[in-house]
Formats: structure tokens, sequence, C-alpha cells
């Protein structure tokens, strides 16, 4: 007589389920973390920052004379997972007529190559060193189409607002924000 029974008792059965419980439910908790971190991971490149509200100015510190003054572009910088507190991100020409309250803001970075365009008090126009492109007050190029410059001077926008300190003291903020160099429409870098 033997002792193999055909049918798998049932003590049997019920430990392969256990165990094929067990393995599923662990692999399901191992891949929380592991999705979990590759979230973090790629999260960099999901966030899309276009450009940003800065205080660049107080509203007395532009003249109304309709000459450019330059000012620096101070602000938080984010890069990826690293956060760099009162970063200089890059430089505006502020440009302010007589009587006007609000002023123009061009983005000091040229549209060619992405040269720091210059300005020397007394001259009528603002000047690239890097391709001797030129442009008026008005960012508006000096030659034209005859420019090396494909576009002119990029405009940003501009808002005065009252300081949260001083009700009677204006500031002056620009959406600044970079635009790809080397071509005829002004497009926003990613």
């Amino acid at each position: 007589m033997s002792d193999t029974n055909p049918t798998t008792p049932p003590s049997d059965r019920r430990g392969f389920f256990t165990k094929a419980g067990a393995i599923v439910c662990g692999s399901l908790l191992a891949l929380i973390p592991l999705a979990s971190g590759i979230a973090v991971f790629l999260s960099p490149a999901w966030r899309k920052q276009v450009g940003s509200w800065v205080r660049v100015a107080l509203l007395d510190q532009v003249p109304d004379d309709g000459h450019p003054v330059s000012f620096p572009v101070i602000t938080d910088r984010v890069d990826a997972w690293n956060r760099y507190p009162a970063q200089r991100i890059g430089a505006v020409y502020l440009v302010r007529d007589a009587g006007t309250e609000k002023p123009t803001a061009f983005s000091a970075t040229c549209p060619h190559a992405g040269c720091f365009i210059g300005y020397t008090p007394g001259q009528d126009h603002f000047q690239c060193p890097c391709h001797t492109s030129a442009f008026k007050f008005d960012g508006t190029r000096v030659n034209g189409d005859k420019e090396v410059a494909p576009r002119g001077m990029d405009s940003l926008d501009v808002e005065v607002r009252p300081s949260p300190a001083d009700n009677s003291v204006r500031e002056v903020w620009v959406h600044f924000e970079r635009f790809q160099t080397g071509k005829k429409e002004k497009i926003p870098a990613a």
C-alpha cells in the first residue's frame, strides 16, 4: 500500500497562498519608496520656471530724464534641489521719461549672443561690446536689420508698487526672464 495521496493536503495550499501573499505585499511595500525616490530625483525636470517678479530699485533711484540706469537683478536662485539666497542672476536697464511714473525695463543681455549690453553716460544709445550692435533707448536696433542682433533689446514687464515698510516709498518690480539668443522672435528660455 502506498502513502502517496494524489491530492495536496489543505495545509500545504494555505502555506503556498500565505507565502505568495507575503511576497506580493512585500514587493508592493518595496516599490513605494522606490517610486518616491524616482519622483524626487526627477522633480527638477518637471519644474518649469519661466520668470519671476523681482524688486530691482526704488522709484527715486530712476531719474525721469530719459537716460538709462543699470540695476542688478538679485533674487534667490534655485538649481535642481539647491537654493542659493540673494544671488545676482542678471541686470536690467530702467528708462523713465519726463513726467512718467512707470519706467521701461530692458534686459541687459544682448539678443545676439548673450553678452552684457553696455551704456556709457553721455551716449545716445546702448552698445554691445561683442558684435557692435547698437540699440536706441526704446530698445530698437539703431541700424535696423543691418545690425548683427536679430531683434531689439528684450523688454520686461514693470510694476511700481508701494513699499511694505513705508507706503510713501515706491518700488520698481520687474518680471525678469531670459530669452533665447540668436532668434528673431522673443522666445522665453526654459
